[in-house]
């Protein structure tokens, strides 16, 4: 990884559009993701949520920072994944997400499993999205690290 000097503030902006309907299309430099109210709410539920696209976020998040630590260190996998599961509950002001729980699994050989390990704890420790939340909503991380020979 080259040594490039990092900034100490990002800025990212996304503008959305009303498409008419029960949802809208969020323009991103990255490209557009289109959004819907659940079928619940009275939406047509064509897209996802809100809801769905902020956990997205956080998984997104997750993974990316895995990532960033796992070439840093050399280290190899087979595969990884994120599940992210999200409580909403009502209470007397409205809906509010109120607990989150985040689990990364990845996949390595038995020689990687020390360094993937230090990757995943990394990426709990330093994903800037949780680290943001966790002040405002109980969120709780875990990770599995296993070998494809893993029984």
């Amino acid at each position: 990884m080259s040594n490039e000097a990092k900034s100490d503030s990002l800025t990212f902006n996304v503008r959305l559009r009303w498409d008419h309907s029960t949802g809208a299309e969020a323009f991103t430099k990255g490209g557009t993701i289109r959004l819907d109210m659940p079928k619940d709410f009275g939406g047509l539920g064509r897209y996802p949520c809100p809801d769905e696209v902020f956990l997205s976020a956080l998984g997104g998040c997750m993974i990316t920072t895995f990532i960033y630590f796992q070439r840093r260190l050399g280290a190899k996998i087979d595969s990884m994944e994120v599940s992210v599961d999200g409580e909403v509950k009502l209470d007397s002001g409205g809906y509010r997400i109120t607990n989150i729980k985040i689990k990364l699994k990845v996949l390595a050989e038995s020689p990687e499993l020390e360094k993937v390990t230090r990757c995943a704890k990394l990426a709990i420790e330093y994903c800037h999205l949780t680290r943001s939340i966790k002040p405002a909503i109980a969120v709780m991380t875990e990770y599995e690290v296993i070998s494809p020979n893993h029984s």
